[in-house]
């Protein structure tokens, strides 16, 4: 059965939650903005943290990106200060999220040095990236910073929970609307579910095994008077594999001593 477990996220416009009434109502986690740019802080940020750990509630910060006026070490080195300041980086916590809105020219290298950046600061590999759909499918250039220590938060609002329109192995949280009606918050409040068991983002679950390596590659180093075809019909491979495996153009330009990959 897929996992949707809901959760909410914050800043200063739902003020001070009556917490205990959120977390009564079946929300589980909650992303708090903490920071934004250079020099904003949430004015709420300290509170509603305080009030969301204390009635039990998964919590994690996130920082709004400000590509458009700032470099991505400058808006990491704020957001980090925070997270140490309130002790949020740690395992035991939602990752570290950035909250990328703002265009500006390279978005994908913004994201990447911001990754490097606060995974610097705070020595914790798993980082969040929030974005719509229509951001990480034409915007960020995910292929360029996506890694095994990166999730996606997906924003696509008017689809079933946990069904956003952009959906990868690494996508983890879907805010699927932004109207919601929360016990305990006056106003509007996004709405969240998580695709995974929060103990995988904290971490309090344990990593899946790393995969088995790969085989050792066989080589073959050629030697006066070899061709491709004779070194295949040698080693019971057909030449044009071990043309295609290393690269090779022009079956007749291989050299005397060049190393060749044999597939297997």
């Amino acid at each position: 059965m897929a996992v949707r477990i809901p959760g909410i996220d914050v800043a200063r416009y739902q003020g001070e939650p009556d917490w205990g009434a959120v977390r009564g109502a079946g929300y589980a986690f909650t992303y708090i903005k903490a920071t934004e740019g250079i020099g904003y802080v949430s004015p709420t940020l300290d509170a509603q943290l305080a009030g969301a750990r204390g009635a039990g509630m998964v919590t994690g910060l996130y920082h709004y990106a400000r590509p458009d006026t700032n470099t991505p070490q400058q808006d990491a080195a704020d957001f980090a200060a925070q997270l140490h300041r309130l002790g949020s980086s740690a395992p035991g916590n939602l990752p570290p999220c950035l909250d990328i809105e703002t265009d500006a020219p390279n978005l994908a290298g913004w994201v990447k040095g911001f990754i490097d950046a606060i995974r610097g600061h705070t020595g914790r590999h798993e980082v969040v990236v929030y974005a719509s759909t229509s951001w990480f499918s034409g915007k960020l250039g995910t292929d360029s910073w996506i890694d095994p220590g990166v999730s996606l938060w997906v924003a696509h609002y008017g689809r079933a929970p946990g069904e956003p329109g952009y959906l990868t192995d690494r996508v983890v949280m879907h805010q699927h609307s932004s109207e919601g009606q929360v016990p305990g918050i006056a106003g509007n409040t996004d709405l969240n579910v998580s695709m995974v068991d929060l103990a995988v983002l904290t971490g309090g679950a344990p990593a899946p095994p790393p995969p088995p390596p790969p085989p050792p590659v066989e080589t073959y180093v050629v030697q006066p008077g070899d061709t491709l075809s004779e070194i295949g019909q040698r080693l019971g491979v057909d030449w044009r594999a071990i043309a295609e495996f290393n690269g090779i153009t022009d079956p007749n330009l291989i050299y005397v001593g060049q190393v060749l990959r044999i597939p297997r």
